[in-house]
């Protein structure tokens, strides 16, 4: 006879065409056998769990029950569920529940389907001399990558489940002797007071993680290759991994790391240094060139060269627009491309980008719409912001390049100045669990340096919080 926790489960997954329940002899004790279609492989099910109940010798329900928990039952992987609930929650996460007779304990064998996308090359962040293989949305095969980057047995690998509709999988990452058992206890923390109904996407995760703050700037760094995951808990970081996201997450981020790549350890250490300066030149370029043209072009003529201001009046002679319309006409008109590429299939994106950036571009000028100095100057910060690794501080900086840009049409150089103060307070306001997020520049942290020193004689610059200072050889 079916028991109450039986019934319960059943109960729990009325109307779901999924959810298949099969009923088999034991030992001459009748069993019933719950398992969703899709997330379990039924050739499994019926050679490691079904076969070997069938074959069981017979007995009284007690001893069945027991030879089954005990190792008669060929499945690796098998846990108890005393409640319907936790029978449930193994259900959707790729196990089979066995209740045998009346026995209110279900045990749950995993029986996961091999179905899912295996690890390929990473997309958004490009490598040339790097691994090639990038995060995938089953957690546990992110998991495996990061092993098989650091086997080490002293990684650790905490599971939380999130999502009272989802019961999202999410999984602590670190290493026990590097990271500070605090920022673990922080993100743990977080995690647990987490109570929502559903935890799907990355938004999500961001936010109810670190807290929904009013900044553009990214609180968690996102990676999708795992030779950056496993660098950044090398550097004492912690890190998150969520079922159904290819995604990992690392915390604290700083400034410093955000402008860092993992192409940086795979070159020398003077190239890799000259690089990184030229990306701050770079994030200073495209956050301030437009505002810096708008504020002299308008307020402050007896800055420029006197051929380049002869030149930029010659431009403009026959442009109707103020310069301020010019550059935040453009910027607005970068952003739409910028949208119109990433929202359409990669051939037409390419398409819209070219015919965007060339044909419309070059016939606005043609037409006397805009100024060929302000194309240029809104262009040249365009492809600056692309020079950056992290496209949500991309994001972020091109808000803020809109915001100093409206300024500067308002008070010259002394609303640039003014809003170039405004972000460096804002930023200097960030903690990201409790660390600096202007690091490098500031001294409360020490990560992410500018310059890359040798890896034979540099010493880890993780956070301040880091426990091993040994050299990285």
């Amino acid at each position: 006879m079916v028991n109450e926790n039986a019934k319960a489960v059943a109960a729990l997954f009325d109307g779901a065409a999924d959810f298949e329940t099969r009923a088999v002899m034991a030992g001459g004790v009748p069993v019933t056998v719950y398992f969703i279609d899709g997330l379990t492989s039924g050739g499994d099910i019926a050679d490691f769990v079904m076969r070997p109940l069938a074959e069981l010798a017979p007995g009284t329900e007690s001893e069945i029950f027991e030879r089954a928990d005990s190792g008669a039952v060929w499945c690796a992987a098998m846990t108890r569920a005393d409640t319907a609930d936790a029978a449930a929650r193994l259900l959707v996460n790729g196990y089979c529940a066995v209740y045998i007779g009346a026995q209110k304990t279900a045990l749950c064998f995993e029986v996961k389907t091999g179905e899912k996308r295996g690890p390929s090359a990473p997309e958004a962040e490009n490598t040339i001399k790097g691994a090639k293989d990038a995060f995938v949305e089953t957690v546990r095969t992110n998991t495996s990558l990061v092993r098989r980057h650091l086997r080490t047995p002293q990684l650790r690998l905490r599971q939380f489940t999130v999502g009272r509709k989802t019961l999202t999988n999410v999984t602590v990452c670190y290493l026990d002797g590097f990271t500070d058992p605090e920022l673990v206890a922080r993100m743990t923390t977080r995690l647990k007071a987490i109570d929502v109904d559903a935890l799907l996407l990355p938004a999500a995760v961001e936010e109810y993680v670190t807290g929904s703050r009013e900044t553009a700037f990214p609180m968690l760094q996102y990676t999708e290759r795992p030779d950056k995951f496993c660098q950044g808990l090398l550097d004492g970081q912690v890190g998150l991994l969520v079922d159904g996201l290819p995604l990992g997450y690392l915390a604290p981020v700083c400034l410093g790391r955000l402008m860092q790549s993992p192409e940086d350890r795979a070159v020398d250490y003077i190239s890799a240094s000259f690089v990184r300066v030229l990306r701050y030149l770079a994030l200073f370029a495209s956050l301030l060139l437009p505002a810096v043209y708008a504020a002299t072009a308008m307020f402050h003529q007896q800055m420029l060269p006197t051929k380049l201001l002869l030149a930029i009046i010659e431009s403009k002679q026959d442009v109707p627009f103020d310069t301020i319309f010019e550059v935040l006409g453009l910027l607005a008109a970068f952003e739409l491309l910028q949208q119109a590429g990433l929202h359409l299939p990669q051939a037409i994106g390419t398409a819209v980008s070219i015919i965007g950036g060339l044909v419309v571009g070059t016939a606005a000028v043609e037409a006397r719409l805009v100024s060929p100095a302000a194309l240029i100057v809104t262009a040249s910060s365009g492809i600056c912001g692309f020079a950056l690794p992290s496209r949500d501080f991309s994001d972020a900086v091109r808000v803020w390049r809109l915001a100093l840009t409206a300024l500067a049409g308002l008070w010259g150089l002394f609303g640039v100045t003014v809003g170039f103060l405004a972000l460096v307070l804002h930023l200097a306001s960030l903690t990201s669990l409790d660390g600096a997020y202007l690091a490098p520049f500031s001294r409360a942290s020490s990560g992410g340096a500018i310059l890359r020193g040798r890896l034979q004689s540099e010493t880890s610059r993780g956070w301040q919080h880091r426990q091993n200072g040994r050299k990285q050889r």
